[in-house]
């Protein structure tokens, strides 16, 4: 294979990248960079170990002089999100990427790049190649279909390792992040009676709302779309008598809905207009200044038919009003947030269908327990349905971790600078692996990324070159 990285070092380290790019490996096509990886661990003379899903389990011996220090896992994904321009011709499922050296900075032509998570594959084959490498056994476990719901962390049979100690390799920056959340979704539904109704009706609907991510951003107090337009119902309803007729916000459980529409049945049309208005006013002198552009529009219409019946309406809005959303908890020790909730995706339909999607995330899974058990009271106690279900676990934080703070000091050694030392209110497969082995002793770690699952992808080769020296002198120091 020609190279276009040839002026760095270690050389293996970044043509490991390339061999990687040149492979298909979106999720769900992973045979062959799984072929890749074993046949690289054959090679090598490497304990070699791949299961049904091509997670694949490689194993170097430990130094000598390190035969009695503990193991060390380090772990990544060999998934990519594939996704390009409308320009780029490309059949991801047999194509390799192509790839540009723009500075320090590498990218793919009108493609994602897959450095989320290629840097873990990477720097996972060039520790096991690092013939200069001295340090305790290694085991390196390449996962599939993280992307997609942590498919191949899920189903890895844990028995097969031996380590007591991580590295996760799947972080988009020069952070260690020592927690995650877990999470779940949860199903409120209902198949509600209907009733003739034939009348004024209004369409209302709230836009422009920044919204963001339902894990990373839900700290910021941005306004939720579903919840701002139930807001308005019920300031309509305290003027006129008021009923929804049907219902429809958010498009994704982990986005904080941006936009909501609510066909409303009313008895004083420009009652309800007015008391929308001064509502939505009110409103907007409690928003944060990213979410300034929230405009609510209102359109006269008739409604001629069926519609939810009548006391639905009340149901929903006193439901909503004690159901937790936004952050529950923050953590005990560090600035982050333990436990939330998102009011994610609500419909309903004039022929009775109600469906909303919550999705709750923590770091601490008895948390998730506690609010699947107060959701499904919650539903009965309103005549509502609730199902959980995508569940998947958290990593809460440790105080007291020897991997985390050996890997600060050598940060600190080789840069001269202090690394963040965080959490994220997002999932990783740390908070799977950590509930199969509960005594590993985890950090993750990665190189700067820039524009993650986006076209604009990019890998700052430095910052690859220095992590994997980082990554091998604290193998080194275990």
């Amino acid at each position: 294979m020609e190279y276009i990285i040839n002026d760095r070092e270690p050389k293996a380290l970044f043509h490991y990248f390339e061999d990687i790019c040149a492979i298909p490996h979106g999720s769900g096509n992973e045979s062959a960079i799984a072929d890749y990886i074993e046949n690289f661990g054959i090679k090598h003379g490497l304990y070699v170990y791949r299961d049904a899903n091509n997670n694949v389990l490689l194993r170097r011996p430990a130094s000598k002089g390190y035969e009695d220090h503990v193991p060390v896992l380090v772990q990544g994904h060999i998934d990519m999100v594939c996704e390009a321009e409308s320009w780029r011709n490309i059949d991801f499922a047999h194509e390799g990427l192509e790839l540009r050296v723009n500075g320090d900075m590498l990218t793919a032509n009108g493609t994602t790049l897959g450095a989320d998570d290629g840097v873990a594959v990477a720097i996972m084959l060039a520790l096991l190649g690092d013939e200069d490498l001295c340090a305790p056994t290694i085991e390196c476990l390449f996962t599939t279909e993280e992307e997609t719901g942590l498919t191949g962390a899920t189903v890895f049979d844990y028995s097969k390792l031996t380590a007591h100690r991580m590295i996760n390799l799947d972080t988009g920056g020069e952070v260690v992040i020592v927690s995650c959340a877990g999470g779940m979704r949860t199903l409120i539904s209902n198949r509600e009676a209907t009733e003739p109704y034939h009348g004024n009706a209004l369409s209302v609907t709230v836009d422009g709302l920044a919204g963001g991510h339902s894990g990373a951003d839900i700290h910021l107090g941005r306004a939720n779309a579903n919840l701002t337009a139930l807001a308005l119902v019920k300031a309509a309803k305290a003027v006129t008598n008021t009923r929804i007729i049907s219902m429809k916000g958010g498009s994704k459980d982990n986005a904080i809905p941006t936009r909501c529409t609510v066909v409303i049945g009313v008895c004083d049309e420009n009652a309800a207009v007015n008391a929308i208005n001064d509502a939505f006013a009110e409103l907007r002198t409690k928003i944060i200044k990213e979410d300034m552009g929230a405009n609510v529009s209102i359109e006269h219409i008739s409604h001629d038919g069926s519609a939810v019946n009548a006391g639905f309406t009340e149901r929903l809005i006193d439901f909503s009003k004690r159901v937790p959303c936004g952050v529950i908890s923050m953590c005990d020790g560090i600035d982050m947030v333990e436990t939330s909730q998102n009011y994610a995706v609500i419909e309903v339909d004039a022929d009775g269908t109600f469906r909303l999607c919550l999705s709750a995330r923590s770091s601490v899974d008895d948390k998730l327990d506690e609010m699947s058990t107060m959701l499904s009271t919650l539903a009965r106690e309103y005549g509502f349905n609730a199902e959980t279900g995508s569940r998947y676990n958290g990593w809460a934080y440790d105080k007291n971790s020897h991997i985390r703070d050996a890997y600060v000091e050598v940060y600190r050694e080789l840069t001269g600078r202090e690394i963040p030392v965080t959490g994220i209110h997002a999932g990783l497969e740390c908070g799977i692996i950590k509930r199969a082995v509960p005594d590993m002793d985890i950090i993750a770690t990665g190189a700067r990324t820039l524009g993650e699952h986006t076209t604009k992808e990019a890998l700052d080769l430095n910052s690859l070159a220095l992590v994997y020296k980082a990554v091998k002198e604290l193998c080194a120091r275990l």
